[in-house]
């Protein structure tokens, strides 16, 4: 895969996950490091059915018969064939399982409120109308969207990629956006974090020959092009397209020196502690200690 192809999803996915961001963050105020509450039953049960609700009400609204597909944590709603969608739900219960062995969710727990919805569309142009006509947002040139509110439900559509390995990508990538939100507590993780580790998730289980490396050289090329500065990297609300690569080598480079002190470094911002502060704190090294390391790591001198 040549490297164009990576810019030009990462270029989406941050378009995704500005989506995610803006529907809990500081329209709601300060997000809350009180567990997200725990359902009863009951309580998931008509949730689910609140999902369901919105989802014929959109395909009434919109006019695109779609038929569905429900697994113990997704409702995916679709336009495609009945195996290609099933294909398409099975995956995303591999990605759900694996954050759970991850992150020590009990298995069979549902951390969603009822179950997350997911929209998709074989045409481009039904997508779009959905995130205008249902959404309110304008979809612009992106490939979806994820949507996750401080209700805690999680809603993300898509259009169908012509490459089905890169929509496979990209279907993981935000659904691991929709599970970081949901998980422990409200409080968001930043930017770097976020996408590093969903680009890191969607590479595991979408395996495609040469990705992995393709990937370590664009940031190597990306780093030195930029005189081995990572600029905002740490503290922008989003990153950009040549720091997609990085975050996700960074990724890579803490949960292979030791993914326990990744975990407790997410369960650190999530328990109210600032990026910097977890990171000496939880993941046990200093972000300055972290940078020089990774740059040894990827054979780029001077990062900083």
């Amino acid at each position: 895969m040549q490297p164009v192809l990576f810019r030009r999803r990462n270029l989406i996915a941050c378009a995704l996950f500005l989506a995610v961001q803006a529907a809990y963050t500081p329209a709601c105020g300060a997000a809350t490091t009180e567990p997200w509450p725990k359902l009863t039953d009951a309580q998931q049960k008509a949730a689910v059915e609140e999902m369901k609700k919105f989802a014929q009400e959109a395909r009434d609204k919109l006019g695109v018969p779609m038929g569905s597909a429900e697994t113990q944590y997704f409702l995916f709603v679709s336009d495609l064939p009945q195996r290609e969608a099933q294909q398409w739900a099975t995956l995303l219960d591999r990605m759900y399982a694996r954050l759970s062995e991850m992150f020590a969710v009990p298995a069979g727990r549902n951390i969603w409120r009822g179950k997350a919805l997911i929209f998709v569309f074989s045409k481009k142009q039904d997508y779009q109308r959905y995130e205008k006509e249902i959404m309110h947002t304008d979809a612009g040139a992106t490939a979806g969207m994820c949507h996750s509110s401080s209700t805690g439900s999680v809603r993300i559509a898509f259009h169908r990629q012509e490459d089905p390995m890169e929509f496979a990508h990209v279907l993981v990538h935000e659904s691991v956006h929709g599970f970081i939100h949901r998980y422990h507590t409200p409080v968001p993780i930043p930017s770097w974090a976020n996408e590093g580790l969903a680009e890191t998730i969607a590479t595991d289980l979408v395996p495609q020959d040469g990705r992995r490396e393709g990937i370590k050289r664009l940031a190597v090329a990306n780093l030195q092009s930029h005189k081995g500065s990572m600029g905002d990297f740490f503290t922008t609300a989003h990153i950009v397209d040549w720091q997609y690569p990085v975050a996700q080598m960074l990724t890579s480079m803490m949960l292979e020196a030791s993914k326990s002190n990744y975990v407790d470094f997410i369960n650190g911002m999530k328990d109210g502690l600032s990026w910097d502060e977890s990171l000496k704190q939880r993941y046990k090294a200093p972000r300055d200690r972290l940078v020089t390391v990774f740059g040894n790591w990827v054979g780029v001198q001077g990062v900083r």
